[in-house]
């Protein structure tokens, strides 16, 4: 079963954690200090419940059920951040694998 150390273990992850229904900061690892990471705890649920409110719209639009927002991401020029449900980490973007990121978020996602 992985956890938030986990994260850290793949090449270009910096910060993982985890925030609350919300918004306050659950557990963090890695590079960022305990407020700085509540600070991001509080924009990544922000963003979170705009991704939701955004996928109602699409589906009003279309007329087709399907848009549930699963997670997000925001590409920095060399830093990033990737979430899935409620777990968020910052990644290094000339180092990390996505695709790798985005299956270990899925995996603690789904514990």
């Amino acid at each position: 079963m992985m956890d938030l150390e986990d994260m850290l273990g793949i090449k270009g992850v910096v910060a993982a954690f985890r925030y609350n229904d919300d918004g306050s900061l659950a557990e963090s690892a890695g590079d960022l200090d305990l407020e700085n990471a509540g600070l991001a705890a509080q924009l990544c649920y922000a963003n979170g419940r705009i991704s939701h409110q955004n996928s109602d719209l699409l589906m009003t639009i279309s007329g087709k059920a399907g848009w549930p927002p699963q997670g997000w991401m925001m590409l920095g020029n060399a830093l990033s951040i990737c979430t899935r449900t409620n777990i968020v980490c910052f990644v290094r973007n000339q180092e990390v694998s996505f695709n790798e990121v985005f299956h270990a978020l899925d995996e603690l996602g789904h514990e």
